[in-house]
Parts: C-alpha cells; structure tokens; sequence
C-alpha cells in the first residue's frame, strides 16, 4: 500500500451522550463500565462523586484519575 493510500491514524470520533441529562455533548467523563457525565452535570454533582484530583463512578465504583 502506498504512502498516500493509507487510512489516516488517530481515534476515531466518539460520541458522548450525559446519563444524567440525557443529552449529546461533544465531551463527557466517561468509564469503562459505559456511564458518562458532561461536565456540566459533573460540577452539579461534584460533591457525591469527586473529592478533587479523582472521581468515582456511581455506577460501578470505579476510582479515575481526572487528566
């Protein structure tokens, strides 16, 4: 295959849609597990689910890591 026909690399778009609002958004946190929060949400609902430098997932109690 030549230089020029080759697929361009990268990840490919996501779609992001809040499971607490309901709505698509060009970005959410998201987990493994499949839950996603917009940031909007997120700020509403910091004090249940952030204790600042992390998150948890209410869904599956995962610990992330906010970068």
């Amino acid at each position: 295959m030549s230089e020029d026909k080759k697929k361009p690399r990268g990840r490919r778009k996501k779609e992001f849609r809040c499971h607490c609002c309901k709505q698509e958004k060009p970005f959410c946190w998201s987990c493994t597990c499949g839950f996603q929060i917009c940031p909007d949400c997120f700020e509403e609902n910091k004090w249940g689910i952030s204790n600042g430098p992390t998150w948890v997932c209410p869904d599956c109690e995962r610990v992330h890591i906010m970068e």
